[in-house]
């Protein structure tokens, strides 16, 4: 074993004894850390305290200056309520006399609907945004139990908010709405229209495709624009992409903006496009009973969508009976010359009165074919429509004839099935005549070689 030196010895000991830490020494360096922790905390506060009065500060400003936008705006509709012109065009501001002289012409408008009208101008800021010295407000009015909102812009100057023309470049931030097989591209102000266009579509490119078998389609693309000019339409550029624009521009329904007659045009539109897809793009020859045929589906079509009556009676008739898929084959089987013994070969029947279809649009059309062909002076498609084989239908005709068209509105009510004198079938269609107030008459239609012609 070796051998240790005292001096060794004492070096190991001291070595041990410093191996352990002071306990002094210990709390007073949690204690400099602790200290040091709280004046960091401190200055944090401090200046989380600061920036916290900053932003509520500025909240505050904004909600001050949005607050008197919304001042601004109540004194207007106030000033159209009673009538104070003066007040009206007081808040207008534009470095065009344009402006006052649309806003005068506003002003007088309102005057005048509110004698006509229930009109009650409640001043209500829908909503109201600022960015910087922009400001955008919907305001509400309720027209006969019905809300409205239009979208009003304003500048803040010195002497505060001015009405000022549309500025759509402030129309909130691009935004896409995706649905299946449709995608609506919009800004902020039109997101609700969106929305509900976006579902609709989806929901009327299910019910046609169902019922005219339409294949695969392209994707719709919808385009919200905020532009006054802008026809309803598909574009010139692309067949698949619908140029919407934005009723906000004008009146817009506050609880639908999609509203009724939106809806209409835009289920017309798309019922014309799903028909050309289901027909291959087939057109008509007037005056085939293809010209009528191929209308009347997309009519139905609207109807289906916009779930409202279209009279389209005989295509309604003919789903019903037979099932909307036979509205397909009508549209798959159809061509440009068909005349409306076609629909044999869609139900299984042998002639048009076995079909059981509800004649009464076709007839009512075949009437104001006959007024048109008279203008137009074409008299051989015109004797077509007629069973000429009989003497008195053929001198009734050329009589008809002979006498011009006429601008009177023929409309069948009803259709009967009757026996003939010499036991053919025959309907009898009870037409009115020049609208709701006008006389009725009877038109007697029967088939001659597989078609429909005028008996009397």
């Amino acid at each position: 074993m070796g051998i240790h030196l005292d001096w060794e010895i004492e070096a190991e000991q001291e070595q041990v004894r410093q191996a352990g830490e002071d306990p002094q020494s210990a709390r007073r360096r949690r204690r400099a850390r602790l200290r040091v922790l709280l004046i960091i905390l401190v200055v944090l506060g401090i200046f989380g305290g600061i920036f916290a009065g900053i932003f509520l500060r500025l909240r505050a400003v904004d909600e001050q200056v949005e607050q008197a936008l919304r001042n601004t705006v109540e004194a207007e509709v106030a000033a159209l309520r009673i009538g104070d012109e003066n007040a009206f065009l007081n808040i207008q501001r534009s470095a065009t006399d344009d402006w006052l002289t649309a806003q005068d012409e506003l002003f007088n408008a309102y005057q005048t609907l509110k004698l006509e009208r229930d009109v009650r101008l409640t001043g209500r800021v829908v909503d109201a945004t600022v960015n910087g010295l922009r400001g955008r407000a919907q305001v509400e009015e309720i027209i006969d139990n019905v809300p409205y909102t239009r979208v009003w812009f304003y500048w803040r100057y010195e002497d505060g908010w001015r009405h000022v023309p549309p500025d759509y470049t402030f129309w909130g931030e691009v935004k896409t709405f995706d649905a299946q097989g449709v995608s609506v591209r919009y800004n902020g102000v039109d997101e609700l229209l969106a929305q509900e266009v976006g579902q609709k579509l989806e929901s009327w490119l299910k019910i046609g495709c169902e019922a005219i078998s339409c294949g695969t389609l392209p994707e719709i693309q919808v385009e919200i624009v905020p532009d006054e000019a802008l026809a309803l339409k598909w574009s010139d550029s692309n067949p698949w992409q619908l140029q919407f624009p934005s009723p906000y521009t004008r009146q817009a329904r506050l609880d639908m903006p999609f509203d009724l007659n939106l809806q209409l045009q835009v289920a017309g539109l798309l019922g014309e496009r799903l028909v050309t897809v289901a027909s291959k793009s087939m057109q008509p020859t007037y005056p085939a009973d293809a010209y009528y045929l191929r209308s009347a589906v997309g009519s139905w079509l609207v109807g289906r969508f916009a779930q409202i009556d279209t009279n389209s009676f005989l295509i309604a008739s003919l789903a019903q009976n037979y099932g909307a898929q036979a509205v397909g084959r009508l549209m798959q089987t159809m061509t440009p010359d068909s005349s409306a013994n076609i629909l044999n070969t869609i139900t299984g029947t042998t002639s048009l009165e076995q079909a059981n279809l509800d004649w009464r649009d076709f007839f009512t059309w075949r009437l104001a074919l006959e007024n048109d062909l008279i203008t137009r002076r074409d008299e051989t498609n015109f004797l077509a429509l007629y069973d000429t084989r009989d003497e008195a239908v053929r001198n009734a005709a050329y009589e008809r004839y002979n006498a011009g068209g006429t601008g009177e509105q023929r409309i069948v009510v009803s259709a009967i099935p009757e026996n003939a004198p010499d036991g053919s079938f025959i309907l009898r269609a009870i037409v009115q005549v020049g609208g709701a107030g006008g006389r009725q008459e009877a038109a007697l239609f029967r088939v001659v070689d597989g078609v429909w012609k005028r008996a009397n």
